[in-house]
């Protein structure tokens, strides 16, 4: 049997199920990447969550994706956490690039977020893995992006993951173990999913119609593609556009 080697980055705990639930199962050398815990610092986010502190809902969270993990039948040892706090990935771009770049070294296969302007943080991603590959040396990964907020557009190339009745069953039950996220996740719903190669971003241009102003991170488009230049800067990478 081949084996691929495949890492799954995403930003917090609970889009590894939504964006590849139905996949996991399959694939056999895995490494699950979250780049948050799933909590932000301010206090009210725990509070209305029914937790004293930010670390309480953290530690639910971690819990939550364990056991989510069990029913796909990942073992814990191959979730990993980079541990930022919820919301503040976007202004950790060239740190984040280069954490990023340990984990995909000798991949085969990266599943991640496309830059769809739905979250800063999920953007923020995004852009670490598109920098990282640019600064490979030699056989880069392939980058096949897990869209969640615009799913299919013309032309695109993406693929649809259609599930089985029992894929779907499967995935309803690892989305349930997140009881902290149910009215997020019942937006979502249990879907098939969505898959396409990552093409090339241009993310020193905000994205289109970018969603952040639900987010109490004061990130706006316009400011991601700032954060998105300065990192470029600090990595080396060339900025120059034609």
């Amino acid at each position: 049997m081949l084996t691929i080697r495949t890492v799954v980055i995403v930003a917090h705990p609970d889009e590894e199920t939504l964006g590849c639930g139905a996949l996991l199962p399959r694939l056999t050398d895995l490494t699950i990447v979250h780049v948050t815990d799933g909590a932000p610092r301010a206090p009210h986010e725990a509070r209305r969550r029914g937790f004293g502190h930010w670390a309480e809902y953290a530690r639910a969270r971690r819990r939550e994706l364990e056991s989510a993990a069990t029913i796909a039948g990942v073992p814990a040892p191959s979730l990993k956490s980079l541990g930022l706090p919820d919301q503040t990935a976007a202004l950790k771009l060239a740190t984040l690039t280069r954490a990023v770049l340990g984990f995909i070294a000798g991949a085969d296969l990266v599943l991640t977020h496309a830059f769809e302007g739905g979250h800063p943080d999920l953007d923020a991603v995004a852009f670490a893995l598109a920098a990282a590959c640019g600064r490979m040396r030699g056989r880069r990964p392939a980058v096949v992006e897990m869209p969640l907020y615009r799913r299919e557009e013309p032309g695109d190339g993406a693929a649809r993951l259609r599930l089985t009745p029992e894929e779907r069953a499967r995935k309803a039950r690892m989305l349930a173990q997140f009881a902290t996220q149910q009215e997020m996740l019942l937006a979502f719903g249990v879907r098939d999913e969505v898959y396409r190669v990552a093409p090339e971003r241009d993310f020193t241009q905000p994205p289109d119609q970018a969603r952040y102003a639900r987010f109490d991170c004061a990130i706006t488009g316009g400011r991601f593609a700032q954060l998105a230049r300065e990192a470029r800067g600090e990595l080396g990478l060339d900025t120059a556009r034609a």
